[in-house]
């Protein structure tokens, strides 16, 4: 019986499905609408739907890997666990405290992010540790007893433990740990020097009551999927992609649930990070466009840019400081309220704008006959021709033209005085300019000339708009690989099983201490070792990067410096400063040789090898160049402003070497590739649409 493995992503109006069989080598797709009340529902339904059709058992199934936005969604939504948070007596504020900065100096309302712990469900253990680690009061562990009757009283479900200097000494917060697991089973216990042992108390703080909110129901869901899967019949290993970028066991997620918070669009990147490869071209820009949102990724060498920290349920989308922050190993992505579902309106200044609000799987847009009544972008992509109402889903879902035109012209066109194709038109390119304007102020923050990259469009929505938005980047090449709508789901099935650890030690660069850092690292790759091993990894093929959090003394943040193996052979400090200045001059353009360089955190990914498995997909082919246009429709082309009959395109007849000139439409089961005018089009040896783009 042929092996079969799931790529699933969760995402706020699609699932997403790619099955890998594993004797035939060859890949098939499958997409249906989410289940927002309990997305296990709609995982579990198509992966039965699969199998079926298929005609694979599901016990043939051998290992699940699932991304899923349910651990964002608990805290933006606020529906996580009560939570007690226990910290050192006289610092039970810093959780509100925060950074002490204002994310906009000029908004005389502005507001916070509320924290997730009310301030009655805080409380101070006596007890004390300085800043090298050193126990300057024992605790008072019998203080618990108190502390724990007062939570007990508000129905605590999970606590947060987060004690000052942790990081350095664990010894009181492991003593919390292990006298709750004794006095009170059942009671869910996240304490900072597992969940993020880093200096700056607010972070970790937060940081780790966010993985207290979550993992009651993280727990619950997790465990209701397993149970899913047995009803099924299936005895598959189930592994969660991380918002890293890796891939982990179903207990670890359960440990730190708040490691998944990213792990939908990470995939995608992971997704784009691989295409980048297969085509050849190290550095691309990861665009998503999906039904809520559009992600945005860079990848320089073949490598998604990653970063130590992250923000969730902002007060403001797109002001940063307005939320919470969580020190999680993250994909630095930038994200836009901009995906096919994404709700247009006029404001109070009779502006037209678009999102971030979005219509989901439920109601979902207008013309998904479902009761949404709401214009959104699938709507205007419909009425301008980039869509087939006939086809949408492969024909499984049909698109209603009249409920989209209706909703338009009653939101957008009547309050502007517009035609209703003028007033689908502004929203397309309200919504472009938009992501355009993101991507941009993305890539300048980080130093690279966007022109100088290609784009790899995926997602829903990616392939229709990603000509438009090119168009405005000077982005010159274009990659829509095929099954671009479920393409973050491919990413899960070439992510690698990979952990990551942290731990600070802040110290001078002249006075580092080489034998407490070969304890320090030691440690960390004893645990990685043990974790990957389990999960089926071979000791031999993990492959270690180790990285420092540096900085010049004095600095208040800190960059990213790679340290590579030969280094801790030579224990040479001076060769890690000429490190950090080479960074540092990548950066910032210039370095400075008279401050001293401190390192304040050291960390270690540990991964397996990553993978790039051949392509194949199942599909039938009409190689005849006469069965490869199904029809012409109607498009709005923005450069001729009215619209013209286009040739549409079957994509699964396009095979390698085939070429064509724009403005066509490639239409596939779950995404359109537009090939605006002045483009060529070529599908290469991996099925992968390449437009290349012209400019005057």
């Amino acid at each position: 019986m042929s092996k079969i493995s799931f790529g699933i992503d969760v995402g706020g109006t699609f699932t997403d499905f790619v099955v890998f069989d594993h004797e035939t080598g060859k890949y098939f797709f499958g997409k249906r609408l989410s289940t927002p009340e309990n997305p296990s529902r709609g995982i579990l339904a198509g992966v039965a739907d699969l199998c079926r059709s298929l005609e694979f058992p599901a016990s043939s199934i051998d290992h699940i890997v699932h991304g899923t936005t349910i651990v964002a969604n608990q805290i933006i939504e606020r529906k996580g666990a009560v939570v007690g948070l226990i910290t050192t007596k006289g610092f039970r504020d810093s959780l509100e405290l925060g950074r002490e900065q204002r994310y906009d100096m000029y908004d005389l309302f502005i507001k916070k992010a509320a924290p997730l712990v009310p301030r009655f469900l805080r409380a101070g253990v006596s007890e004390r540790i300085d800043w090298d680690g050193n126990v300057l009061r024992p605790i008072r562990i019998e203080e618990l007893n108190e502390i724990m009757s007062s939570f007990e009283q508000e129905s605590v479900r999970s606590v947060a433990v987060c004690l000052i200097h942790a990081y350095r000494n664990s010894e009181h917060e492991l003593k919390i740990r292990d006298y709750l697991n004794k006095t009170h089973p059942g009671l869910y216990v996240s304490i900072s020097s597992e969940v993020s042992p880093e200096v700056r108390e607010h972070e970790r703080t937060s940081t780790t009551v966010a993985n207290a909110y979550v993992q009651p129901a993280i727990d619950r869901y997790l465990d209701g999927l397993e149970r899913g899967f047995e009803a099924l019949e299936s005895k598959s290993t189930i592994y969660i992609m991380l918002s890293g970028g890796g891939i982990t066991t179903i207990d670890m997620a359960r440990r730190a649930p708040v490691r998944m918070v990213e792990s939908g669009p990470a995939a995608g990147a992971i997704a784009g990070s691989f295409y980048a490869k297969l085509c050849g071209e190290p550095n691309i820009v990861s665009f998503d466009m999906g039904g809520t949102t559009a992600k945005i990724c860079l990848i320089n060498n073949d490598v998604p840019t990653r970063t130590s920290e992250l923000e969730v349920a902002r007060e403001h989308r797109f002001k940063k400081g307005s939320g919470l922050v969580l020190k999680v190993p993250s994909i630095e992505m930038i994200e836009i309220g901009a995906g096919g579902g994404s709700i247009a309106f006029v404001d109070s200044m009779g502006l037209l704008k678009v999102g971030p609000e979005s219509a989901g799987a439920d109601p979902g847009p207008a013309c998904y006959a479902l009761g949404g009544r709401s214009p959104t972008i699938t709507d205007a992509d419909l009425l301008l021709g980039f869509l087939n109402s006939e086809f949408f889903l492969g024909g499984e879902m049909k698109l209603n033209k009249e409920e989209a035109f209706n909703i338009l012209k009653e939101k957008v066109a009547n309050p502007l005085d517009l035609d209703v194709i003028d007033a689908a038109r502004g929203m397309t390119e309200v919504v472009d300019e938009n992501m355009a304007a993101a991507a941009k102020t993305y890539a300048s923050e980080r130093g690279v000339d966007i022109r100088d990259y290609a784009m790899v469009a995926f997602g829903g929505a990616g392939p229709v708009h990603a000509y438009k938005v090119a168009k405005v980047l000077g982005i010159k090449r274009i990659i829509c690989p095929l099954g671009a709508g479920v393409m973050s789901s491919i990413g899960m099935m070439v992510a690698p099983k990979s952990i990551d650890f942290v731990q600070s030690y802040i110290v001078r660069i002249e006075n580092l201490n080489w034998e407490h850092l070969d304890i320090l690292y030691g440690k960390m790759e004893e645990s990685a070792v043990n974790i990957l091993t389990e999960s089926g990894v071979d000791q031999k093929d993990i492959c270690f990067t180790r990285t420092a959090d540096m900085r010049y003394v004095g600095q208040g943040s800190e960059i990213s410096v790679t340290i590579p193996e030969g280094l801790f052979a030579s224990k040479a400090s001076a060769e890690l400063t000429v490190l950090f200045s080479q960074s540092y001059r990548n950066l910032y353009k210039r370095h400075l040789t008279h401050v001293p360089v401190e390192a304040i955190t050291w960390r270690l990914t540990a991964s397996e090898p990553v993978s790039v498995p051949e392509l194949n997909y199942e599909f039938s082919q009409s190689p005849e160049i006469h069965d490869r246009i199904k029809t012409t429709r109607p498009v709005y082309l923005f450069e001729y402003e009215s619209f013209v009959d286009v040739p549409v395109y079957d994509r699964y007849s396009l095979t390698p070497g085939f070429t064509c000139k724009g403005p066509v439409l490639i239409e596939e089961r779950e995404s359109t590739v537009v090939v605006g005018p002045n483009c060529s089009c070529r599908v290469d040896d991996y099925y992968n649409a390449i437009i290349d783009l012209e400019f005057p």
